[in-house]
């Protein structure tokens, strides 16, 4: 394959463009240099800023596929076309009637996207029509094979790092913000901006330093979704409930269903914090109480839990890590 020759400071600009234009971060020097740590790029980047750099075309799809993923634009690191293909053909082959229906679904769809071509359709052929299609001819097994092909087409699209860039957000939101906070209000989500979910799903590692005013939003976030009546309290004299929530159909006038006291730290949650929910609840009239950790609770706290009778859940590290990766947004649009 060919090189790219970027003059001095374009590698940087192009990367914080990706950043921009893609996931909707506004992100410095430091920031993306910090997210391509573990590699040989964060050395080549800022020596490309005063001297320029040429990449052959491998080693810059590998730099930016390994960037949009540290930063959460995908779930899952892209490898490329080649690649992605190579392996779905190897979870395939090892039983021949799923090789059989691999290599029948993979005509198939390539003759109903050549007559999708031949008709005027836009690349790569109207997806539901497809589907729809195969669907029909092969049951929901080849269904689920055509899914997973055009997961790969369209993920190659809007990573290919050769095609036109196109904006998929209305402005950018300065990473920063998650730690420092921000009040922006989110261009998607209620209470936190789905940028924000996106990124910690992929960065997990970094839940513990996020603003605590997010995780309180985060955790809003959560149950809202989940279809709850949901109430964030104020963020300061709060008096220890960060968020309300009720079943939907319940009046907020009424007493919640639950209260949350969220707790962003490296530290384990003692039985002090337990002891002040369980009087929270007493006084809301709530049906129980939940904390929400980016840690874990004390061995003290959870036996005082269990020892007292305490209407109290937990949802600890692990937890807070399922819920992000249930946030997450579709990668497509037909994928699901």
């Amino acid at each position: 394959m060919g090189s790219i020759i970027f003059e001095p400071k374009s590698l940087l600009d192009n990367l914080a463009e990706w950043a921009g234009g893609k996931a909707g971060l506004a992100m410095s020097i430091t920031e993306i240099c910090d997210h391509l740590s573990g590699t040989q790029y964060p050395d080549i980047v800022r020596g490309a800023e005063v001297n320029g750099v040429r990449l052959r075309s491998e080693e810059y799809e590998d730099l930016l596929y390994h960037f949009m993923y540290r930063i959460g634009y995908v779930e899952e690191e892209y490898q490329g076309p080649t690649i992605e293909i190579a392996r779905q053909f190897h979870r395939y082959k090892k039983d021949p009637q799923e090789l059989s229906l691999y290599t029948n679904v993979g005509s198939a769809m390539s003759r109903l996207m050549r007559e999708g071509f031949a008709r005027g359709e836009s690349m790569p052929a109207d997806p539901t029509a497809v589907i729809k299609a195969i669907k029909h001819e092969f049951g929901a097994p080849g269904e689920k094979l055509v899914r997973e092909m055009y997961s790969i087409i369209q993920k190659g699209i809007r990573l290919s790092p050769h095609a036109p860039l196109f904006h998929e957000w209305k402005d950018t939101l300065e990473l920063k913000g998650l730690f420092d906070g921000t009040n922006k209000i989110p261009e998607k989500g209620r209470f936190i901006d789905q940028r924000y979910v996106d990124y910690l799903s992929n960065n997990t590692d970094r839940l513990g330093d996020m603003h605590w005013r997010k995780f309180e939003q985060l955790t809003a976030e959560f149950y809202n979704r989940e279809g709850y009546r949901v109430a964030l309290g104020p963020g300061s004299n709060d008096d220890g409930v960060d968020v309300r929530i009720w079943h939907p159909d319940t009046d907020p006038a009424e007493s919640p269903l639950c209260i949350a006291q969220c707790k962003r730290t490296r530290d384990k949650v003692n039985k002090v914090t337990v002891k002040g929910l369980h009087a929270d609840v007493e006084f809301e009239k709530a049906t129980y109480g939940i904390i929400i950790t980016t840690s874990e609770l004390s061995p003290g706290a959870k036996t005082t839990i269990s020892a007292r009778g305490y209407a109290i859940e937990a949802v600890e590290r692990d937890g807070v890590k399922s819920w992000l990766k249930k946030l997450r947004k579709p990668g497509t649009g037909i994928v699901r």
